[in-house]
């Protein structure tokens, strides 16, 4: 019933790639420009002796993004708009720049003010989704216990930018409108639907039968069950209130009914699967009288098996694990906790509500990770490294997992000197000796 979970970052592709396209002359512009400078290196010095006269302080340079990879678009961006003034100059020292990037060369024209003023708004826009797609895509923490306010980030933003007086903005929040409903904002009851249509038998004749359908939500229900089992949530008015912003009070209250029933029925399958049967009464009265026990001793064990058969059965006397974690007080919602580590040290007050946490909080909202690990082979071994032993691939991946792991980035930086020299025809043996 829950294994299908739409990975989050995909679905925030297909948000993000039909918005760009509002823009796409705009980025190419910023694209192609951005490649003209990084394609010589005369070009880039004389733009950082320009950047230094306009006094531009900062220390991301530009970097050219790959078309097919939005994040790599906005770091593109958020890196050249900063030089924005840097570019107009460059294109008055320069004839060539304007000449190259013309529409007679089968370009699409150097950037203007109006397209700087396009690249901001898409920069500021795409900072959101960066930094959601950065927080869902971690291997490290859980993920899933926050996934449902991360959908309801994207709601606000949405009917923000629904709601702004700016046609640019307006245009692209209609387009991510209708992405966010396909796939995060709507909701469909599960309701069986017969149809009955012809089929025909081996003879030939024709027969009905009736098919029956179900409708699938849009999110997944475990989505809900992982936030109420974060200590902070739980099924308090923080969570339900988030559904009825998503989804609207009418659908909201449906949603948030399911979501109710949804964590009994899961609670009360793990109870059955986890809660190991009590021995019965006559088996515990026999090994009494063998022991030669008295009475009031067989009347004792008798009522405490009963009252445990009671407690974990959940009767109707006796409040469950789930009914005792969601009537204790919430923790703080701005508390940040290890939630791994909360229900570890409460897993002997809820042992049953802490293997279904187990369970739960494991799920990954994206697939991010698994891809990356399923193409780390592909970067270490292509058509010029094929020939590599495989204690060498395994030292490579080795430490390209240090490296990603480390507190200090490895921060590589182009020796401008070392490219004029080469630039101007030197050996590899000349350039050392100098």
């Amino acid at each position: 019933k829950f294994l299908h979970m739409r990975c989050a970052a995909h679905i925030v592709n297909l948000i993000v790639q039909d918005v760009l396209k509002e823009v796409e002359l705009s980025i190419k512009r910023v694209r192609a420009a951005v490649r003209y400078i990084k394609n010589g290196t005369s070009r880039l010095v004389k733009f950082k002796e320009l950047a230094l006269e306009e006094k531009v302080k900062s220390k991301a340079f530009l970097n050219l993004d790959v078309c097919t990879r939005w994040n790599s678009t906005y770091i593109m961006l958020k890196a050249a708009i900063t030089y924005a003034k840097v570019f107009t100059r460059y294109c008055e020292d320069d004839p060539l720049y304007a000449l190259d990037l013309s529409e007679e060369k089968g370009g699409f024209g150097y950037p203007d003010e109006m397209d700087w003023e396009n690249a901001r708004k898409m920069a500021a826009f795409l900072a959101h989704f960066y930094d959601l797609t950065v927080r869902v895509s971690s291997s490290l923490h859980v993920t899933s216990n926050n996934f449902l306010f991360e959908v309801g980030n994207i709601h606000i933003l949405v009917q923000n930018w629904m709601s702004s007086t700016d046609p640019l903005q307006k245009a692209m929040a209609e387009r991510m409108k209708e992405k966010f409903d396909k796939y995060w904002g709507s909701w469909h009851e599960n309701e069986k639907v017969k149809d009955k249509g012809p089929i025909v038998n081996e003879r030939g004749k024709g027969k009905k039968k009736e098919k029956e359908e179900k409708e699938k939500e849009n999110l997944n229900l475990l989505i809900f069950i992982a936030a109420a089992l974060d200590p902070r949530y739980k099924l308090s008015d923080f969570t339900r209130l988030t559904t009825l912003e998503i989804f609207g009070v009418e659908s909201g209250e449906k949603v948030w009914y399911a979501v109710n029933k949804c964590v009994r029925e899961l609670f009360e399958e793990y109870r059955v699967r986890l809660t190991t049967p009590e021995p019965t009464t006559p088996a515990i009265s026999q090994v009494t009288i063998e022991g030669g026990g008295g009475g009031a001793s067989m009347m004792k064990e008798l009522i405490a098996s009963r009252l445990r058969q009671n407690s974990s059965g959940g009767s109707a006397s006796s409040k469950s694990e789930l009914e005792k974690y969601l009537a204790e007080d919430s923790e703080d919602p701005d508390k940040k906790i290890d939630i791994l580590g909360w229900w570890k040290e409460n897993s002997s007050r809820f042992p049953i509500l802490a293997n279904m946490a187990r369970d739960i909080l494991a799920i990954p909202i994206t697939t991010v990770a698994s891809e990356s690990a399923f193409s780390t082979s592909g970067r270490i071994l292509d058509d010029f490294r094929t020939s590599l032993t495989p204690f060498m691939v395994q030292f490579l991946v080795c430490t390209q997992d240090w490296l990603r792991r480390s507190t200090n980035p490895v921060d590589i930086k182009e020796n401008l000197e070392e490219l004029e020299v080469l630039e101007k025809g030197k050996s590899i043996s000349q350039l050392v000796h100098t």
